[in-house]
């Protein structure tokens, strides 16, 4: 693509925008790359002549944003998109763009590869012998990796504490809704303390008196992933309540009806699900009586 004066664009840009143009439906693609292509090289054009004022670069990759949210826009309209939003496949989408972002940014999980290693040497260094003798091990492995292991089944630990008390009862449903519970529970498990370990290798390079290493990198960084772990685990169950148990997305209209300080009508909140599919109550008090699903007919779906 160039344009009639001989202002070649930017590969960058050229790419960007052959990457909107395949993201937008196929019906209008063809409209939507000679519209974008023709606005690239116009702005090629002034940033040539000098009539653009600012850093040129910026202007460029701006005009190619316009273009990728032009057509998502076209390809997914805002209420297609909320709806996704509430779906099961959002969730698994974001725990994925999450691990993926964090294998980046910490070069393929640096931090993490280096405490297995640890403990593998740390395992494996004890069983070799010289002569009568055991060959020791080396200290700091040892406090690398119980340094580790021990705040990661604290967290297990507290997780469950807090799930256990929490009132958070899920009733029976079907393997699909227990199927993307166990998915749930699992990327926890796995993306937090990634991020733990990620994170405090980070500051801990980041840094450098040995003191505020210690207290920050270590004890406060530790103390953050024991919360943040035990928050997480309450928000799985937590949502995984809030879940239609047919189609699994979040459910809406929520209503919240009786009095905290009444016994007989305690607080209860009730969702639908936009589908149809039936009614939930949830029980907010610890007086109430617990969850309750109610289906619907297939009459409720025109709705």
């Amino acid at each position: 693509m160039s344009h009639a004066d001989g202002v070649a664009p930017p590969t960058l840009c050229r790419w960007l925008l052959r990457m909107a143009s395949r993201l937008a439906p196929p019906a209008v693609r063809h409209e939507f790359r000679q519209l974008w292509n023709s606005r690239l090289c116009s702005l090629c054009t002034l940033v040539d002549r000098g009539e653009v004022a600012g850093r040129d670069r910026a202007e460029l990759m701006l005009l190619c944003r316009d273009a990728l949210s032009n057509a998502f826009w076209l390809r997914f309209n805002r209420a297609g998109f909320h709806r996704w939003t509430l779906g099961p496949q959002f969730g698994m989408a974001l725990a994925a763009a999450g691990a993926l972002l964090l294998a980046l940014l910490s070069h393929g999980f640096q931090g993490t590869r280096s405490i297995v290693s640890a403990a593998i040497y740390w395992n494996l260094e004890p069983m070799e012998f010289i002569g009568h003798r055991h060959l020791r091990y080396d200290p700091p492995l040892g406090d690398l990796v119980v340094g580790h292991v021990v705040p990661i089944v604290m967290a297990l630990a507290i997780g469950a504490s807090l799930v256990a008390i929490g009132r958070l009862s899920l009733g029976r449903y079907g393997w699909r809704y227990w199927l993307y519970l166990a998915v749930k529970i699992g990327a926890v498990i796995v993306l937090v303390p990634l991020v733990w370990i990620e994170g405090s290798r980070w500051l801990w390079n980041l840094i450098t008196p040995e003191l505020l290493r210690a207290w920050v990198a270590g004890l406060g960084a530790t103390l953050a992933f024991l919360g943040g772990f035990g928050l997480a685990a309450v928000w799985v169950f937590d949502d995984q309540r809030r879940r239609c148990p047919v189609c699994l997305r979040r459910l809406a209209r929520p209503v919240t009806m009786g009095s905290w300080a009444s016994m007989f009508e305690p607080v209860t909140t009730e969702f639908l699900c936009d589908e149809g599919h039936g009614a939930l109550s949830l029980a907010e008090s610890e007086i109430g009586e617990g969850d309750r699903w109610v289906s619907l007919d297939a009459s409720w779906r025109e709705l």
